[in-house]
């Protein structure tokens, strides 16, 4: 072979020992296709079929840039995806709303809770929450770590984030009162209980004395002392704020059901112009563990009379959607509580003084404004058929009618 034709050999080791190398000529003819007892034309046939195999396995340009422009649309369109999915796949508790008619009283006369301001005594307020960055924050006040820098919720399940959302979410769900000016008091600690009976006390009244609250809501309490029901900080601080005319709506408390040794709805909403709020479920039957309240103030105390009866309504508290941590694929949570049922009443009354605050401020004696409003309140509570007429120590006078409490309102105001 000349010298030129040994620059063109392939050299392939040999399976069984690769130190042996076999010299292939690529340029080599071959056999003929009677050494392997086919025609020529079967030959050309295997030929053919090959080649075709080969072309077809070849991949092609335009297929590679078609895929790589398919990974470039997903990586673009993620976070929308994750928004659409998370929407989609986010069950809501648009039913409370609908049972208790705050829809149908923000529709009907187009109320948001505008210029009403409430504020809120929680474990503060996470503002990047997708569905509360639209809400009219007017004030915080960190009374648990004073870092007012940053707006937070230092609660390890995110409760106040939850409850202002039930009152001003805007997004997956339409809060009870939208835009309210809504105001933070974060004076719960990352349990959600209280460090201190004088932070809970101060944050309160910073709510009406500099921040001008209408409403003070209140999602938290403890067991009263029977002995001394209203001997307490923050029952005093509650008690403060009614006698300027401020209303405060407050959980009746989770201490119900068989074996409880409570007595009473919870502190502070054991106090006299307080609104109490048990909890009812999606079908509008009782919370087992919604608190029984007492027909007297403490053992020994006075006979509650109406409107004063505790609890006043129950509302929707179990099984609630509401904002939770942002930082969750899918921000939303569910929550069971009076701490719950609380927030709607409050939705419900923030409505009311936007259409009603007007006529209601032109009454002289402040503590008869919530005297009639409370009225009216239990003048339009739905009774369930199981509490039997009048006052139920668990139910209270009924479950909030957020429609009726308006026309109620607006009938006490005319007389």
């Amino acid at each position: 072979m000349p010298p030129d034709r040994l620059r063109n050999l392939e050299y392939l080791p040999e399976p069984e020992d690769p130190r042996m190398l076999t010299a292939i000529d690529p340029d080599a003819p071959g056999y003929a296709p009677s050494a392997y007892g086919a025609t020529l034309n079967e030959a050309e046939a295997w030929r053919n079929a090959t080649v075709e195999t080969l072309r077809r396995s070849k991949p092609r340009p335009w297929g590679l840039l078609v895929a790589l422009c398919m990974v470039s649309l997903l990586i673009l369109a993620y976070p929308q995806m994750t928004v659409f999915f998370a929407d989609a796949l986010t069950p809501d508790s648009e039913w409370a709303y609908e049972n208790t008619n705050i829809y149908a009283l923000q529709d009907e006369y187009g109320l948001t809770g505008e210029d009403v301001r409430v504020c809120i005594v929680d474990t503060g307020f996470e503002s990047e929450h997708p569905g509360l960055k639209g809400a009219n924050l007017v004030g915080y006040r960190d009374f648990v770590g004073n870092d007012n820098s940053i707006v937070q919720d230092r609660g390890r399940d995110s409760h106040g984030t939850m409850m202002a959302g039930i009152l001003v979410a805007n997004g997956h769900y339409r809060g009870a009162a939208p835009n309210v000016d809504l105001i933070i008091a974060a004076a719960l600690d990352t349990d959600g209980k209280t460090q201190s009976e004088t932070t809970v006390a101060d944050a309160i009244e910073w709510c009406w004395n500099e921040m001008d609250a209408d409403i003070i809501s209140l999602s938290l309490g403890g067991d009263p002392d029977p002995e001394n029901p209203l001997g307490s900080l923050t029952a005093d601080a509650v008690s403060d704020a009614l006698n300027q005319g401020v209303f405060v709506v407050a959980a009746a408390g989770n201490s119900g059901g068989a074996g409880t040794g409570v007595t009473d709805v919870s502190v502070p909403a054991n106090v006299g112009g307080v609104i109490a709020v048990g909890a009812v479920d999606i079908n509008g039957d009782l919370w087992e563990r919604t608190a029984t309240g007492s027909e007297t103030e403490g053992a020994d105390g006075n006979v509650r009379e109406s409107p004063n009866q505790k609890p006043e309504v129950s509302a929707p508290g179990v099984d609630i959607i509401s904002t939770s941590d942002s930082t969750y694929s899918i921000p939303y949570s569910s929550s069971t509580g009076t701490s719950d049922s609380t927030v709607f009443v409050t939705g419900a009354l923030a409505l009311i003084l936007e259409r009603h605050g007007a006529a209601l401020d032109t009454l002289d004696d402040p503590e008869q404004v919530i005297l009639l409003v409370k009225q009216a309140l239990a003048e339009s509570c739905q009774p369930n058929p199981l509490q039997g007429d009048g006052h139920h120590l668990r139910w209270g006078y009924g479950v909030l009618d957020a429609v009726a409490w308006e026309r109620a309102v607006a009938d006490a105001i005319v007389q």
